[in-house]
């Protein structure tokens, strides 16, 4: 019998950073949020369109779909609406996203549109990944699957604009990799697996990496299935063993349901931030000359704020985790020490009835440039609308301009080119003062 696994393969580069995650959160429930509901929306869109051979994304733009509180996605239907279910309009920005996934897919399976295809593609396929981690029933879903002659494509649609994910040695797209194997290895005679990212909203081109067969196993053997095996261990354990094997990690801490909560996180804010606030009050002159000094020599100390660099993303994650689980509790009624809320700034005043305004001002006779605001649309709105007239937006296009982006700190792993700035020092001329005698 098959089910979601409670070690997904979304969620498997996080416990093999952290193996108490899946133990950590058990028992507290996945919130959803708009950015993610959007996101099962496009994928329903994508899915939809594969399944019933539609061409263009962009023919469904206007039309609606829902999102309900258990997650699942169809078209609006006015007479069978519930409360709570979000409703998403498939607008260009979304059709654009899909028609790039669905090209994607299509041109990995060799369709051409008049012979057929080469491939055979496969929507929102349940793979089993069990075998792997040691789940019994276990599966993942991969969002397409592409059989062909020798090879087998794992492709998975990321419609955020965050991040880029790469595929390059991503533990999601192995799993994938692995699941379509056990399932369709019979089918044919595969020696490789592809694992594709198709993200959209954050760059033009797949990310792609291949795999030779035995690689993969090899993965599950000495890599996935140890983690696997960790993490399901700590699952029966009392939360104290569990708080023990917690490994606080960005990639891990982001979305981790129990990170406002975790000992060994807040453990690692403290460490953090320690240093920064020690008591010279306690200390004689001498000892805070010294102190003065070490920590002044710290922070002129490149290696030393690396090293704090390295820590901000984590508190930055318990931060907000904190402060969302305050304002949960007030929420709910539950009081906070020296806590409360109150009434937010009230948003910008909209008419409660745009159709009844605008008759009423009309009626007393306002101009056409009193009662409207009128701008010319942006490059990105010229482009959608020209899209189809290439010798139009030709003209438009020599009318655009971009600057360039604003420098912005980023990893060492991050793998844009890093920008070659010269020393402030470097730009000053130094002066040798006359001596007389």
């Amino acid at each position: 019998m098959s089910k979601h696994a409670i070690l997904s393969p979304s969620g498997f580069k996080a416990l093999m950073l952290c193996p108490a995650k899946p133990a950590m959160e058990r028992g507290r429930a996945q919130r959803s949020s708009d950015y993610a509901d959007e996101g099962t929306a496009a994928h329903f869109l994508a899915s939809w369109c594969l399944l019933q051979d539609r061409d263009k994304a962009h023919d469904l733009i206007g039309d609606t779909i829902v999102v309900d509180t258990e997650g699942e996605a169809y078209f609006f239907d006015p007479d069978n609406r519930n409360e709570g279910d979000r409703l998403f309009e498939v607008t260009h920005e979304m059709a654009d996203a899909v028609q790039t996934y669905l090209d994607t897919v299509r041109d990995l399976a060799g369709y051409n549109g008049d012979n057929g295809d080469d491939g055979e593609i496969l929507v929102e396929q349940a793979l089993p990944i069990g075998h792997i981690t040691g789940e019994e029933g276990a599966e993942g879903t991969a969002d397409a699957v592409v059989l062909l002659d020798d090879e087998i494509v794992v492709i998975d649609l990321k419609y955020g604009r965050g991040v880029e994910v790469s595929v390059v040695g991503n533990p999601q797209l192995k799993l994938y990799a692995l699941g379509a194997l056990a399932r369709y290895g019979m089918l044919g005679d595969f020696h490789y697996v592809r694992g594709v990212i198709v993200q959209p909203r954050v760059s033009d081109t797949a990310s792609e990496d291949t795999w030779t067969v035995d690689e993969l196993e090899t993965w599950a053997d000495d890599v996935a299935t140890p983690a696997a095996v960790k993490s399901m261990e700590l699952l029966v354990c009392d939360p104290p063993v569990v708080e023990r094997h917690a490994d606080p990690h960005p990639e891990a801490c982001r979305f981790c349901r129990a990170r406002a909560t975790c000992k060994a996180l807040s453990y690692s804010v403290e460490k953090a931030i320690e240093a920064e606030f020690t008591d010279l009050t306690t200390q004689s002159e001498v000892e805070r000359v010294e102190i003065v000094k070490d920590l002044t020599a710290k922070v002129q100390n490149n290696a030393h704020l690396g090293a704090k660099m390295d820590a901000v993303e984590l508190v930055e994650m318990w931060c907000t985790a904190i402060r969302s689980m305050v304002e949960s509790e007030l929420l709910a009624g539950k009081p906070v020490p020296g806590w409360k809320l109150v009434q937010g700034r009230k948003p910008p005043r909209k008419w409660s009835d745009t159709a009844a305004a605008e008759k009423t001002m009309k009626a007393m006779r306002l101009k056409v440039d009193e009662m409207y605001d009128r701008t010319l649309i942006s490059p990105t709105s010229a482009e959608k609308l020209l899209k189809t007239q290439p010798k139009r937006w030709a003209k438009v296009k020599d009318l655009v301009t971009q600057g360039e982006g604003k420098p912005s700190v980023a990893p060492i792993t991050d793998k844009r080119p890093a920008l070659e700035l010269a020393p402030i020092e470097s730009e000053f001329q130094a002066i040798e003062e006359e001596v007389t005698a």
